[in-house]
């Protein structure tokens, strides 16, 4: 486990007994209105099924193949194998999981990242369940007579079975969109009825493909919802009438002066029925009516048609109108049905490359954002975001990545914002599989359902009908003869909208061009930067959906818009990420673009907030939050969640009072000023600012330095290798190695502290804290420092070797002395390549947080001389390391000699291994073919060549103890047998390799190998047989004796195979190396790499 410094100090501190800082809410979470309309209710009835459920998880039984497309079946459920604890409908039964999960957080190896605990009641063990069984009764209203009896199911996370007492009612498999199972003749109208709902995780119907490694999902995979499994929209129970409309179809049709309604009545009568079918648009006008006969157990169509001539008010952003189509259904006179379908009086049209809304061009800029929490449940949440987008003077809005929740589309038809609609087909997760007849045939029956559920939704723009798929053919590396044939499947997919949905002409792929040419709009998505060479020019509408470098871009990336303040602080990155946008905005967007939508305003544009959460002096516990404190109440329509973590998300729509709507960054300001009424603004991120350039260093002088403390202990080693010219005696410039030079001593003395014990840090009259930190802040006064720029001090994308440091300096020393280097209170290894769901908050945690001191460099006076206490962890061996060392050292007047950097230490005195190069991870396909295969030239490589795509790179163990190997930045499988390899040198000063060289005294030196599976230990290119393997805790343990090691440098190269990277028990190795001869353990030394030349002396 990463031990990360901060965090245990947090939480292990003075502060650790803190009491939670949670709020309660005693609202409504979620409101939601009725089903049934009021206008409907004559004749239609609701019952809510939500409410607490029965829940039994099912086993995947042992030996199910995963990736073989034949899904495990669910067994019915066992009478007694109920939890005892129920599960609140609707809710997936894992969702705990929709976000960071539970082991986040104190103690554990991600403690910034925010927890997804949203229902504490849940156990932890339904987190993993990937089948079972959900379980109610409900009764029939008396009073529902002859109505028919129909579920419907808003949406269901999985593969579903609907049993209704015992008899099968229904199957569905999408997860996103809403069905509808006629249970008339399963139920009892005068008892209990038992509804049961098996769900089986989509994950389980995966199919491998053969050939293009990455594709295995044949059905519409969403993003960030990919993993929940169970009922997680409302479900309800329908009274309707036998003959009914069961659906309508409103057509808008501006440009015609014509409102057209298709309407389908739908009879389950047992004979033929003659019915009309009239009403009103309210509060408009009346309607002319028809009549259609519809046979028994079947559906009939009838369209009326109606001029507009004004009555009507037309709907835009600015004025959102909207009106109901009441319709009524009678047979005779008698009136035997009631339909409510709310519309809007509008018409989005493509002429050439402009977009047109009620034939008037329209440019659209507005948001997109990923459903990362069960949040997007709440109307409340939408309308926040809403709110934000038309307050930096957005009017668009694309629910991203697969069909959101119903109330999207109602809020923004309400509140006036254009929606781009888009399905599950999101090809950014790069795991759909086009080699599947069944993914095609899900991914139109779910582009259908869209289609369907969402045409009447005046705000509705048009049909994105996928979003990235390029990622599928760039990452499998699809041949172009394969490629040309799914891509005119893609074409034939979107076409399906303009056949059930003649009145919109947008049809897209978001991110895909225009699909060669075969789709009406050309959509692409940017990262940072504003590449206008990158426009077509076409007679088509042009939309950049996606803009920006907001979820991956990098400090240094960023450092082209505003320099070195990119680097300074999550605001200072914002800074930047405003600038760019501005110019998007101003140069792109208006002057070119239909539609334009930077990248996920509402999550990197605001700030996360810290809901029920106030002790900056701790981290966040699962006490903290927002509590719902609201009874928990049956039939109410709407998810109830149980708490609100921290930092989930940037919207506050009123559940922590204490907290704003959104905390705008400069991200938001930026797109406010550039979309102003009447033109873009004069704003600070209107052009991009640089750093002025550091003063120089002065020209060293220094060309002898003291060095107090062991002479052959590894910082005097490391200061050589640096280049250090380090002298005989006391000098006029001193290092010393954690001890205090005397009171006597003239000049300057440099004392690294890394690692001192208690005892002797008295003199300096200061004490250690535990401080991380991957960046530093200098002295931009001080000559030893001014020199630097942030970009200079940033080690946070050096893997294990970016903690530059891991305590710092308190005390009477550092308050009164003058600080140097400090930490700094950003900690970008949490961003960068974290999960969108927890980098931004990480980030703006840890910079939240009290933290102990971070000075890292200290100058004070000591008796005649000049002190400088250092608390860097000098043994980081990084190249960005030592790039720093030389330089701080070269600024403090020492004339450095040539570096040996590539022979830092391999080993600490005490023989653990610690540094090393490394390559992998190769696949295999067991552990046995892992370890036996030679896949760099086990005989002849001495880290030196790379194989194939691979290639060596340093590493070094953070923890000081083994390698995680899950944590070195390497390329490979991260599930399946593969193999690593370590490569390192030591220098033995007596040759134990030849007996009649050095006697039959010559030391002994043996070496221990702790793997999580098996190891080799090759030794100059020859393998050493292990004298013996046994258990060590998960590990096996390999003792390698009596290695043959030569007179000079050996190198040793470390082979481990293991058959899994992550989980309960990570691949891992740790090496000790042990003699025994004392003084001769003393004497040898180690080395990453040799640098030929450098040194006199290179590996054999």
């Amino acid at each position: 486990m990463v031990r990360i410094l901060l965090a245990c100090a947090l939480a292990g501190g003075a502060f650790a007994s803190a009491e939670a800082s949670r709020v309660e809410f005693a609202g409504d979470f979620a409101p939601a209105a009725d089903w049934v309309k009021p206008s409907e209710k004559p004749f239609r009835a609701e019952v809510c099924l939500n409410g607490a459920w029965q829940f039994q998880p099912v086993a995947v039984p042992d030996g199910f193949k995963r990736g073989s497309g034949e899904p495990p079946q669910l067994p019915m459920p066992k009478s007694d194998g109920w939890e005892t604890t129920p599960i609140k409908i609707p809710s997936p039964w894992n969702v705990n999981t929709w976000g960071g999960g539970r082991n986040v957080g104190t103690g554990t190896e991600r403690p910034f990242w925010p927890d997804s605990v949203y229902f504490p009641s849940y156990p932890a063990a339904w987190d993993k369940a990937e089948m079972g069984w959900l379980r109610r009764t409900f009764r029939v209203p008396a009073d529902w007579g002859k109505r028919r009896v129909v579920l419907h199911f808003e949406a269901v996370a999985g593969d579903c079975q609907v049993l209704v007492n015992g008899q099968p009612a229904g199957t569905h498999f999408d997860k996103y969109l809403p069905f509808e199972l006629d249970i008339t003749r399963l139920v009892r109208r005068d008892g209990d009825n038992e509804l049961l709902v098996g769900v089986r995780a989509h994950a389980l119907f995966n199919k491998q493909s053969q050939r293009y490694p990455k594709m295995r999902a044949p059905y519409p995979c969403g993003s960030m919802t990919d993993r929940l499994v169970g009922i997680w929209q409302d479900v309800f129970l329908l009274g309707l009438p036998p003959v009914r409309v069961a659906d309508v179809f409103v057509k808008p049709l501006v440009d015609k002066d014509t409102l057209e309604l298709e309407i389908t009545v739908r009879n389950d009568s047992e004979r033929e029925q003659a019915v009309a079918v009239g009403g009103e648009i309210s509060p408009a006008f009346a309607l002319t009516g028809g009549s259609v006969t519809v046979p028994a157990g079947a559906t009939a169509k009838l369209t009326l048609r109606e001029r507009v001539n004004g009555r009507l008010k037309l709907w835009a952003p600015a004025s959102p109108n909207l009106y109901a189509a009441v319709l009524s259904v009678k047979q005779g006179e008698r009136v035997v049905d009631s339909h409510f379908t709310r519309f809007g009086w509008r018409q989005f049209a493509i002429r050439g490359n402009e977009l047109l809304l009620n034939g008037q061009p329209i440019k659209l800029t507005g948001d997109f954002l990923h459903p990362f929490g069960p949040f997007v449940l709440s109307r409340s949440y939408v309308q926040a975001w809403y709110r934000l987008i038309q307050d930096f003077g957005g009017n668009s809005v694309r629910p991203h990545a697969q069909p959101h929740p119903r109330h999207y589309l109602e809020l923004a038809d309400e509140m006036g914002l254009v929606a781009l609609d888009e399905t599950a087909i999101f090809g950014s997760a790069i795991s759909l599989n086009f080699e599947e007849p069944m993914a095609w045939q899900r991914f139109a029956e779910h582009y259908d359902g869209l289609v369907l559920r969402d045409r009447n939704h005046p705000s509705v723009l048009g049909w994105s009908f996928g979003n990235e798929l390029f990622a599928i053919f760039d990452h499998n590396n699809v041949p172009k003869e394969v490629a040309d044939g799914w891509y005119r499947q893609l074409a034939e997919l979107g076409a399906r909208g303009r056949r059930l949905d003649p009145t919109r002409d947008w049809i897209s792929c978001d991110g895909d061009e225009d699909l060669r040419g075969m789709l009406p709009v050309w959509s692409k998505h940017f990262g940072h930067g504003t590449p206008l060479d990158r426009l077509p020019s076409i007679n088509k509408p042009l939309m950049v959906g996606e803009s920006g470098g907001t979820y991956y871009a990098r400090p240094k990336q960023m450092a082209e818009f505003n320099g070195a303040r990119a680097y300074e602080s999550y605001v200072g990155r914002n800074e930047a990420l405003a600038i760019d946008v501005y110019d998007n905005i101003v140069r792109m967007a208006l002057p070119r673009l239909s539609y334009f939508s930077a990248s996920e305003t509402a999550w990197f544009g605001v700030e996360h907030l810290n809901f029920g959460y106030r002790d900056f002096t701790r981290l966040p516990g699962k006490e903290d939050g927002v509590f719902f404190t609201k009874p928990f109440e049956e039939g109410k329509p709407g998810i109830q969640p149980e708490r609100l973590p921290p930092y989930v998300a940037a919207l506050n729509p009123g559940w922590d009072p204490s907290l704003p709507l959104y905390k705008p960054l400069a991200m938001f300001d930026a797109q406010k000023a550039a979309l102003a009424k009447g033109g873009p603004q004069p704003s600070p991120w209107s052009q991009r600012t640089q750093t002025p350039p550091r003063p120089a260093a002065p020209a060293p002088t220094i060309e002898k330095v003291g060095f107090i403390g062991d002479r052959n202990g590894l910082l005097a080693k490391r200061l050589r290798a640096l280049g250090v010219p380090l002298a005989e005696g006391a000098q006029a410039f001193n290092i010393a190695d954690g001890v205090a030079p005397a009171e006597d001593t003239p000049g300057t003395t440099l004392v690294m502290l890394s690692g001192a014990n208690s005892s002797k840090l008295q003199p300096f009259n200061c004490s250690l804290t535990d401080r991380s930190a991957t960046a530093l802040v200098p002295d931009a006064a001080h000559s030893w420092t001014a020199p630097f720029a942030l970009p200079d001090l940033y080690f946070a994308e050096d893997g294990p070797d970016r903690f530059i440091m891991r305590q710092g300096i308190a005390g009477p020393v550092a308050e009164r002395g003058r600080v140097l280097l400090r930490a700094s209170d950003t900690d970008w290894s949490l961003f960068n390549e974290a999960p969108e769901h927890a980098k931004c908050a990480a980030v703006v945690l840890h910079e939240h947080l009290v933290k102990p001191s971070g000075a890292a460099l200290v100058e004070t006076v000591h008796g005649k001389g000049k002190l400088l206490l250092c608390s860097l962890d000098w043994r980081v061996a990084s190249r960005p390391a030592n790039t720093f060392w030389r330089r701080l050292l070269t600024n403090a007047g020492i004339k450095l000699g040539e570096p040996a950097d590539a022979n830092v230490a391999a080993f600490d005195e005490h023989g653990a291994l610690l540094n090393a190069l490394s390559i992998g991870r190769f696949p295999a396909a067991s552990v046995e073919t892992a370890l036996n295969t030679d896949f760099i030239g086990e005989a002849r490589n001495r880290g030196t060549e790379p194989s194939g795509k691979f290639r060596w790179q340093t590493v070094n163990s953070p923890s000081r103890d083994r390698f995680v190997l899950q944590q070195l930045k390497q390329t490979g499988p991260k599930s399946g047998a593969f193999a690593v390899y370590f490569s390192c040198w030591v220098r033995s000063p007596r040759a134990l390799d030849d007996l009649l060289a050095d006697g039959p005294d010559a030391p002994q030196c043996t070496t221990f190998c702790y793997a999580s599976e098996k190891c080799r230990l090759f030794l100059n290119g020859r393998e050493v047989p292990s004298a013996r393997q046994e258990p060590a805790d998960y590990r096996t343990r390999y003792q390698f004796e009596r290695l043959p090691l030569k007179k000079g440098w050996n190198h040793l190269l470390f082979k481990v195979a293991s058959s899994e990277l992550g989980g309960e028990h990570p691949a891992t190795l740790a090496v000790r190396m042990t003699s025994n001869n004392a003084e001769y353990f003393r004497q040898l030394e180690s080395a990453v790499e040799m640098a030929t030349g450098k040194l006199g002396r290179k590996g054999p």
